[in-house]
């Protein structure tokens, strides 16, 4: 999983789809790309849903109590207007799915479902309010 504690951005796969993030011309397509995986069944990396649905906590002002990567708070300042209600509410769903039923929920809950539970809440939360 190549993971070393259960947050977002704690792991090798979110944090170099964050610097592609950064590269690519329309970021928003592919948060919104990322975030509609988790809706098929064997399509989704849980890991990435849950960067890009961070992306869109981050961009709507409501950042993790550990600071995002330094590349998504840049790419966030550049691309705010991209945001939309619309996005939150798919971000909202994505989260609650990979939380309910997906392959890195039973990962984690192997190896430490609370802590895991814990950061996907907190996620969810901050995309509610």
């Amino acid at each position: 999983m190549g993971a070393w504690g259960p947050g977002t951005f704690e792991n090798d796969g979110a944090l170099d789809w964050i610097g592609d993030l950064a590269e690519v011309k329309d970021g928003w397509s592919l948060i919104r790309s990322a975030l509609k995986s988790a809706m098929t069944p064997g399509e989704s990396d849980g890991q990435l849903v849950l960067a890009a649905a961070e992306c869109v906590a981050v961009c709507r002002g409501k950042p993790p109590a550990s600071p995002p990567p330094a590349d998504l708070s840049g790419w966030c300042a550049r691309h705010k207007s991209g945001y939309s209600e619309e996005l939150r509410v798919l971000a909202l769903k994505a989260v609650q799915h990979i939380r309910g039923d997906s392959e890195l929920k039973d990962l984690w809950d192997e190896s430490g479902p609370e802590e895991w539970n814990d950061a996907v809440a907190d996620l969810e939360r901050r995309l509610s309010s």
